[in-house]
């Protein structure tokens, strides 16, 4: 080795070591806030802060009267700004709290019989509210609010304990309100417990309570640290929390069992189909029922072959076997079955067509009817020469049973959706799906592959 290269080598070496060296700083770093705020701008800011969280009548009620006099700014050893406060706000928890039993004995069924909404009892709760809240006295508490330095950024620590009291109370009632189960009412002078019918009511109120604001800790690590929590955090939030995981499992097994069966059903339909019409084509001498079926297979490949597959499951589903009772399962089978069948027909028949007429020719001179010679000579060459096309139909229709979601059957893709629309992150359950999906695709064409080599190796 050369003294340049050696030379080159210990440059890049002393080179790496420095940049780890700073990645490892720049994440063990924390330190105070670079960022400094006076007392107005302090007020400012928090007040700005807690009213973006009134997002019902009532809440706005009380965030326009509410008033909150930073005394003091002091800096921390985490990226944190303490701001000492006296926070003057309306007390709405002691003037509902001894109402709620009125609140949650409320009618829960509308005239016509049918359970009241959440929303029905928001909008039946919200005046009442707000009389209340404007009625009310408001009481002084002193607080310490936190803000975190986030790329230069003050982002506040809205714990639970600070935005209660900021909003008099508000956050423990909605948790008091969520964990009842019963109502007190008097009847013949006594106190009677009743259960309350339907949790909408106790939705219905907590709605109008609810702010818009995420009780987490900032997160003040250094930029790759940070996205690295929060992936963490994140995947939590998706998989692990209310066992979201077993969603994404039981999606999974319906979408390997819809593929299963509608190949299974494909394959058979397709070489049906593909026998025919070959048949049709080969034969001068056509009987009625020949010519029958080869219209019906015609008919069958110009309209599945003609309409998008999402069309024709909402039809078959909808139309044809809802009102029948069929379940989604047998009628998503059904479909793609029919569907995948068309164009296994069509790359078959291309692949029986390609194999040379002499081999007929020959299989006919052997003493082989026209149906042994499909089955020994034929169809054995055919199949090999359509392998390739085959496989890459099984792996469309593998993606294609996704929209089977459209129906509501519980597949891969109606789990993702799930998680999606229960944890409002669309990232990690939409890319976890579709990964699981390009894991499946390549190990089915690996499995592909392997029967091509050994299809090769036969022949020779």
């Amino acid at each position: 080795m050369t003294k340049k290269r050696i030379i080159a080598i210990v440059i890049a070496a002393v080179i790496l070591l420095g940049a780890v060296a700073g990645l490892i700083i720049s994440i063990k770093k924390q330190g105070e806030a670079s960022v400094s705020i006076d007392i107005p701008e302090a007020e400012a800011l928090v007040n700005e802060t807690f009213d973006a969280m009134a997002v019902t009548a009532p809440l706005k009620l009380i965030s326009d009267a509410n008033s909150i006099t930073v005394s003091d700014v002091s800096y921390g050893t985490e990226k944190d700004v303490i701001l000492s406060c006296t926070v003057s706000t309306v007390d709405i928890y002691s003037v509902v709290s001894p109402l709620l039993d009125e609140f949650l004995s409320s009618d829960v069924k509308k005239p016509n019989g049918m359970f009241k909404s959440a929303l029905n009892f928001k909008q039946e709760f919200e005046d009442r509210l707000c009389e209340l809240i404007e009625g009310a006295e408001s009481v002084t508490k002193d607080v310490d609010i936190f803000f975190y330095e986030i790329d230069g950024t003050l982002t506040l620590y809205a714990e639970n304990s600070i935005v209660d009291t900021v909003y008099g109370g508000a956050v423990k009632l909605a948790d008091e309100v969520m964990k009842r189960t019963t109502y007190t009412v008097t009847e013949n002078g006594e106190q009677v417990e009743k259960p309350i019918e339907t949790n909408n009511v106790n939705k219905g109120f907590v709605s109008c309570v609810q702010m818009r604001y995420t009780a987490e800790k900032p997160d003040v690590s250094a930029p790759i640290v940070r996205t690295w929590n929060n992936l963490k955090a994140d995947f939590k939030k998706n998989f692990i929390d209310h066992d979201r995981w077993l969603t994404i499992v039981n999606g999974l097994w319906t979408t390997i069992r819809l593929t299963v069966f509608s190949l299974l059903i494909g394959i058979v339909i397709g070489f049906i189909v593909a026998f025919v019409r070959c048949t049709y084509d080969k034969l001068t001498r056509r009987g009625p029922i020949l010519s029958v079926s080869n219209f019906i297979c015609n008919l069958y490949l110009t309209v599945t072959r003609g309409t998008p597959v999402v069309v024709q499951i909402m039809i078959i589903y909808f139309v044809m076997f809802m009102p029948l009772g069929v379940d989604k399962f047998i009628a998503a089978v059904i479909c793609f079955g029919l569907n995948s069948g068309a164009y296994v027909a069509e790359i078959v028949r291309g692949g029986i067509m390609s194999i040379d007429n002499g081999q007929t020719e020959a299989g006919r001179s052997l003493g082989f009817n026209y149906m042994q010679t499909m089955y020994h000579i034929v169809f054995p060459q055919a199949f090999k020469a359509v392998l390739p096309a085959l496989a890459n139909e099984f792996v469309v229709l593998l993606k294609e049973t996704s929209i089977a979601f459209y129906i509501g059957l519980g597949d891969l893709m109606y789990a993702g959706n799930a998680i999606r629309a229960a944890t409002y992150s669309a990232f990690m359950p939409l890319v976890t799906v579709a990964i699981i999906y390009l894991i499946m695709v390549l190990v089915l064409s690996k499995l592909v592959s392997i029967l091509e080599r050994k299809l090769r190796n036969n022949e020779r």
